[in-house]
């Protein structure tokens, strides 16, 4: 899997992007492939970004590398989330995944997405109350 995010990612080929991302390729994420999730997160060349989110989320990829990105996300709808609708489900998927990744760092930037005072992350949060 590896190789193929890595050309995916390199290429800027977001089909490719999409094949990796599949659900059949689900759990086949190994460490050595985080750093091209990272770059894919931060990437404007494609529209996958809440994608990301349930790869990472449904895969239990928990690394400290995809906070900053998560939350550039969080913050920067017109450059990450312009497919949102008023349910916000790319925010949403963010809140889900920095408390899955659950550390020092993600519990830090989820109280800047607190600080945000939306709606979206509130109805998130609260699923962990």
């Amino acid at each position: 899997m590896k190789d193929e995010i890595k050309l995916a990612v390199q290429n800027e080929d977001e089909k490719g992007l999409i094949k990796c991302l599949d659900f059949s390729n689900q759990n086949k994420f190994e460490t050595d492939s985080f750093e091209y999730i990272e770059k894919a997160l931060i990437g404007t060349w494609h529209s996958q970004h809440e994608d990301l989110m349930n790869t990472i989320y449904l895969d239990n990829l928990c690394d400290d590398r995809f906070v900053e990105p998560i939350v550039n996300i969080a913050f920067n709808k017109q450059r990450f989330r312009w497919n949102d609708d008023e349910l916000e489900t790319t925010l949403r998927k963010c809140v889900h995944v920095l408390k899955t990744i659950n550390s020092d760092v993600s519990n830090n930037a989820l109280e800047k997405l607190k600080d945000l005072d939306n709606d979206n992350v509130k109805y998130a949060l609260e699923m962990y109350e």
